[in-house]
């Protein structure tokens, strides 16, 4: 990106390059990709104020998919040693996700 750039744009430019660079993608291509999509947020969004969430909701729940899978019916403590949770909370978790898995089944009967 150019000196003008404002950091949050280049900050952008870059982590895209980076990214595609790590999954393989040529330097050259990859900045150039990574300019381009930058230059198009900035086009789109440019001006507005703009939240990007730390996206904690979807660490949890994909934290708490992967309890629900380790889970064995008789391992609580160690999920909880494992993901420094509480006892009870592995139990909220196990039932959590098998309730929402019982609604994606069975969607709404009535």
């Amino acid at each position: 990106m150019s000196r003008g750039a404002p950091q949050l744009i280049a900050d952008l430019a870059e982590t895209i390059a980076a990214e595609l660079v790590k999954s393989g993608q040529t330097e050259e291509i990859a900045v150039e990709i990574g300019v381009a999509v930058a230059d198009k947020i900035r086009g789109d969004w440019g001006g507005e104020p703009i939240y990007i969430p730390k996206g904690c909701a979807i660490d949890i729940s994909r934290r708490d998919m992967e309890i629900f899978e380790k889970f064995n019916g008789t391992n609580h403590h160690a999920l909880a040693r494992e993901y420094n949770l509480t006892v009870i909370h592995i139990y909220r978790v196990v039932k959590a996700v098998r309730l929402e898995m019982v609604k994606k089944r069975q969607g709404a009967l009535f």
